[in-house]
């Protein structure tokens, strides 16, 4: 059976993916009922499925799972981030979790940082602050993996890694986030304690990177953490070759903050470094997963220049 990918229209504004659905069965010339054993011969989430729940959600009577709806595009070669970016209810909802919030609800981990409008900094090895964030980065993480010999300029590795910065007024850092695209190989290596970051930039993946690593990501507050979060998690999702997202970070707030995401940590390993243990924590997400994962798909719908838009909404809620 040839099956035909389609995109969103714009016919209505509620409920995208009831849209969605129904368009795509139509464009494919299929009937309730094929469409259902399309699904449940594909995935074993629709194994029990019937046609009477698919015209249910034709007709927004209910609504699948995110996991659900994930499986369903991505069997179709289609991603939710582009049913979802059709949304103005869901991206309402985004908009929230970036949006700088009016002085009432301002809560900052920065001393000197004042609620103030700020701009995300793309950093490669060619700017001159490069390598003096980098050193800042990893020592605001303090992961015994990611320590790096010196000379930093001796490694042309480096140049994979990327770093985005969150300038404030008098150019006051208030966030950033660092990440590698690189093999799922090497990335499982380094949670088991079998490399470190030395070995990742080093080495050279034989073919096109298949997963992103984030090595450290942080805000003032947790609208600049989300922020920071957006954009390497959106550049994700627009790389189809990325097929892994992985965490590895021992930042306890912010660790803390992907397991009330209902992200599990599927790697936790302690390392001696000097006087106290330090506790790695390891989390791995398929493209799938990412996208069941609510809070994630939000932060994955924002496209750089609607993260501009949102941060320039002040004083909402």
């Amino acid at each position: 059976m040839t099956l035909t990918s389609c995109s969103y229209s714009k016919e209505k504004k509620h409920n995208v993916f009831a849209m969605f659905l129904k368009h795509l069965r139509q464009s494919n010339e299929l009937s309730q009922e094929q469409l259902c054993l399309y699904l449940r011969q594909h995935s074993s989430l629709f194994y029990n499925l019937d046609t009477i729940t698919v015209s249910r959600w034709e007709r927004s009577v209910n609504i699948p799972s995110l996991a659900k709806q994930a499986e369903i595009v991505e069997l179709y070669d289609n991603e939710l981030t582009s049913i979802y970016s059709h949304d103005p209810q869901f991206l309402e909802e985004c908009s929230t979790l970036v949006s700088i919030p009016n002085q009432s609800r301002f809560k900052s981990s920065h001393p000197y940082y004042t609620n103030d409008n700020y701009d995300i900094q793309v950093i490669d090895i060619n700017d001159d602050s490069f390598y003096i964030m980098l050193k800042m980065i990893l020592r605001y993480e303090n992961n015994p993996s990611l320590v790096l010999k010196l000379p930093l300029a001796e490694f042309d590795g480096l140049k994979d890694l990327k770093i985005h910065v969150a300038n404030a007024f008098n150019d006051q850092i208030v966030g950033h986030a660092l990440y590698i695209e690189t093999s799922s190989q090497y990335v499982l290596e380094l949670v088991n304690i079998k490399s470190d970051l030395n070995e990742i930039v080093t080495r050279n993946p034989k073919k096109l990177p298949d997963t992103m690593l984030v090595l450290s990501s942080a805000g003032a507050t947790k609208e600049v953490e989300n922020s920071m979060m957006s954009t390497y998690i959106n550049r994700f999702v627009n790389k189809k070759n990325l097929r892994y997202l992985c965490f590895s970070v021992c930042d306890e707030g912010f660790i803390k903050k992907l397991n009330a995401a209902k992200l599990d940590a599927f790697k936790v390993r302690s390392i001696q470094l000097e006087d106290k243990t330090v506790a790695v924590h390891s989390f791995l997400l398929s493209r799938s997963e990412l996208m069941a994962n609510r809070f994630l798909l939000k932060l994955a719908v924002i496209s750089p220049k609607q993260l501009v838009d949102f941060l320039n909404i002040k004083g909402k809620g």
